[in-house]
C-alpha cells in the first residue's frame, strides 16, 4: 500500500505494518534495527522523509507519521507522550529508556487509539472517551515500569535530528507550560 491509497484509519495501520518497523537513525545516519544499545548516546529523531525512505522509527517518529496521514485524511488527532519523569539534569546515558508515544483520534464521537510502535500491541483500539483512553493506555505502561508513576503529555510536533534528552526536555517543557498556566 502506498501513502495515496490510504483512505482509512485502518489503512493507516496496515500501511505502517507494510512499510514501516521499529528503529532508529543515529547521529551517523546509520540504521539501527531491533536493539537499543546506544540509544540514549546516538539517537536523533528522523524526519517523516527519513521515515518512509528508511523504513524505520521508534514511537516519537511513527506516532508522527500516523498523526500527519490522519490529518491528510481531516480526522482529528492528537499526540501523547507518557515516560518515566526525567528532569533537565538528567544524564544516566546508560539507563534504560521509559517513554512511549502513542496516536489518538477522533472519529463519529468515539475515540480510538491506532498503535503500531508497540508491535505486542499492534491494532486499533475503540475507547469510550480521552480520559478513559489516556488512563488505560498509562496504565499499561505504569505496569510495564513496574509501577513508577508516569506524566502524560500531550505534543504537538517532532522537530528533526533532537537527542533523546533534548526530546524529553521538549516534553518537560510542554509538561511545565501546561502547569502555569491552569
Amino acid at each position: 500500500m502506498t501513502i495515496e491509497e490510504i483512505k482509512t484509519s485502518e489503512d493507516i495501520l496496515e500501511f505502517m505494518k507494510d512499510n514501516i518497523k521499529y528503529g532508529w537513525l543515529d547521529i551517523n545516519n546509520e540504521e539501527h534495527i531491533g536493539n537499543m544499545k546506544n540509544f540514549r548516546k546516538l539517537y536523533r529523531t528522523s524526519s517523516i522523509e527519513e521515515t518512509l525512505e528508511h523504513g524505520i522509527g521508534t514511537c516519537i517518529e511513527q506516532v508522527y507519521l500516523m498523526s500527519k496521514l490522519l490529518d491528510r485524511l481531516n480526522i482529528k488527532n492528537k499526540m501523547f507522550c507518557t515516560r518515566v519523569y526525567e528532569g533537565k539534569d538528567f544524564n544516566n546515558l546508560e539507563a534504560e529508556e521509559h517513554m512511549h508515544c502513542f496516536v489518538l483520534y477522533y472519529l463519529n464521537d468515539k475515540v480510538y487509539q491506532i498503535e503500531h510502535p508497540n508491535w505486542e500491541k499492534a491494532g486499533i483500539y475503540e475507547f469510550e472517551n480521552e480520559e478513559k483512553a489516556i488512563n488505560e493506555i498509562n496504565d499499561y505502561y505504569v505496569k510495564m515500569a513496574e509501577g513508577k508513576s508516569r506524566p502524560i503529555t500531550e505534543f504537538f510536533e517532532v522537530e528533526p535530528n533532537l537527542s533523546f534528552k533534548e526530546f524529553n526536555n521538549y516534553i518537560n517543557e510542554l509538561d511545565e507550560k501546561r502547569i502555569k498556566t491552569k
